[in-house]
């Protein structure tokens, strides 16, 4: 089942196109890599992925301690990709349902993951009953609905959750200009719109505190000066590491730097500026 009357016909073909990139890669020897591609910076090395989802996994832990999952509930996993957040729900013993409008993003979760329900299906209207959930979790999904959408999407998941059923929610905080496929908001004005259909805010984490993004968009830019070939953004880059090893060589040193500096800001509370913000939010009501 599929409802994009709110999605404009150009997002619409950007994320099919990113779903059939999926296609080429069914004879990978080691698939667990395809969720390192695809679910977070399409195309971007392993480690590199590996870092951000990390930071994310960590700020829904944090979010879940004293209110963990229980075995037996049901969970709604939206923008699924391959199935990572249900996997993670899974060793809860939560039951889940994932859901994605990527037809190949579902055949790798259903390859990946052999346990919980599978569907085509896209925001902002969802084919399940009133109250059939327990947890809803949405990671860098609502940021690409346009703001319209985004509205009638926390109206269609407060109808989905149970009588203090809870949502997990982590978006973009910062603008990110010339993107046509995201459409981020200021903390506030998330909070505001949670607010305004009927979610009451439990908890929340700042997600990449420092700026790692801004920074290594300018270095890339440094690096690529002069160069008028290939892609701009999140696909230059991945062309970038692919015929070159000097990316690779920034990429390590890096990572041996973020991981320890992003590791001190956590454990400082330093949250001015975060990138992203991940909520624990209750249905009232």
């Amino acid at each position: 089942m599929r409802n994009l009357s709110s999605i404009p016909e150009d997002l619409d073909r950007f994320w099919r196109c990113h779903d059939e990139g999926l296609a080429a890669l069914k004879d990978l020897k080691r698939p667990e890599e395809v969720i390192w591609t695809h679910d977070l910076y399409r195309g971007m090395p392993v480690p590199f992925n590996r870092f951000f989802a990390f930071w994310q996994e960590r700020a829904v832990r944090r979010l879940w301690r004293g209110c963990l999952p229980r075995p037996g509930e049901w969970a709604l996993d939206l923008g699924c990709g391959t199935g990572r957040w249900a996997r993670l729900l899974q060793g809860y013993g939560v039951w889940t349902v994932g859901v994605d409008l990527g037809f190949h993003a579902l055949s790798w979760a259903r390859r990946l993951t052999p346990f919980g329900s599978w569907a085509v299906m896209s925001l902002p209207r969802l084919g399940f009953r009133n109250g059939s959930f327990d947890w809803a979790i949405s990671v860098t999904v609502l940021q690409h609905l346009p703001y319209s959408a985004q509205e009638e999407a926390l109206s269609e998941l407060r109808r989905l959750l149970r009588p203090g059923g809870k949502l997990i929610v982590l978006e973009l905080c910062q603008v990110e200009a010339g993107v046509f496929y995201l459409f981020p908001r200021q903390r506030p004005e998330w909070e505001a719109l949670f607010q305004r259909h009927g979610f009451h805010i439990l908890g929340t984490q700042a997600v990449e505190r420092l700026p790692w993004i801004p920074l290594m968009r300018r270095m890339a830019s440094f690096w690529l000066r002069g160069s008028v070939e290939g892609p701009r953004g999140v696909e230059g880059a991945a062309a970038w590491f692919r015929r070159s090893r000097w990316p690779w060589v920034g990429l390590y040193l890096f990572l041996a730097v973020a991981y320890p500096v992003e590791g001190a800001a956590a454990l400082l509370g330093w949250s001015r500026g975060a990138r992203y913000t991940a909520w624990l939010l209750g249905r009232e009501g």
